[in-house]
């Protein structure tokens, strides 16, 4: 199935970035982002949109297909991940920094 979680894990394999870099990145336990993974924690707009970031990817990549149509207004979406966006990106740089500094490497070589 094509959920949430699967598309971050996907995502993340192929950035070949391991859980503890991603969970680092969120400020959260490797434990709470595996849970992240396995869809068993519900994400907020901001905790996608910090994750698409970390990803380097569209966030709308990670969004469940809509249960009602195209009913939504999809400027005011984009809108809003605008404004997101710009806040998330520099704390996101900062992270980067901060994960190198400490030798935390991205790179998962067991591609959990």
């Amino acid at each position: 199935m094509d959920t949430t979680g699967n598309k971050i894990r996907l995502q993340r394999q192929m950035k070949n970035y391991s859980q503890q870099y991603m969970a680092f990145m969120l400020e959260i336990s490797q434990p709470a982002y595996s849970k992240i993974e396995r869809d068993e924690t519900e994400l907020s707009l901001r905790r996608v949109y910090e994750i698409a970031e970390i990803l380097e990817i569209d966030p709308f990549k990670l969004m469940p297909p809509s249960k009602y149509g195209l009913g939504i207004n999809y400027l005011k979406i984009k809108q809003f991940f605008f404004r997101l966006g710009k806040y998330v990106s520099r704390k996101s740089k900062q992270k980067r920094v901060e994960a190198e500094s400490l030798n935390i490497v991205h790179s998962d070589k067991s591609n959990n």
